[in-house]
């Protein structure tokens, strides 16, 4: 994967995660939650069969950064393809089928492994939720 590749790859994920956080923000009640979440997550993006294209999101505060490469302590990580990553950001892919179906490559869709800090099962529930686009429009 060239470097030009990788960027837009970044960019597009960067902009997915920032316009979800937006929206959130404008409902109350996510706003809370978004506020409360502190966690340092890595997102590895599988692009060919042994490569990974690895991302981190840290969250805190309110404040959400995405930035390319892993972090060193996690919270937990999250393997996906890109594209299958963001049909569950726009909320056409489920959980359940993520962790039940396989991609491409013939892993699960989603691969969820844990930290450095332990299994932090409750953050990562957090986490999924407010990384879906709600159905509803915010009020």
């Amino acid at each position: 994967m060239e470097e030009s590749e990788k960027q837009n790859l970044f960019d597009t994920f960067k902009a997915v995660i920032e316009s979800i956080v937006n929206e959130k923000k404008m409902v109350p009640k996510s706003k809370k939650k978004l506020d409360k979440l502190v966690a340092g997550v890595n997102l590895g993006l599988h692009i060919e069969e042994d490569y990974f294209f690895w991302l981190n999101l840290k969250a805190e505060g309110g404040n959400f950064k995405l930035n390319r490469g892993k972090l060193d302590d996690y919270d937990f990580q999250l393997l996906a393809a890109p594209e299958d990553l963001m049909f569950f950001c726009n909320g056409e892919n489920s959980t359940i089928h993520m962790v039940t179906n396989k991609n491409r490559f013939g892993e699960r869709k989603l691969k969820i492994q844990k930290g450095t800090t332990g299994r932090n099962l409750g953050k990562l529930l957090k986490f999924a939720k407010l990384l879906v686009i709600d159905k509803e429009a915010p009020v």
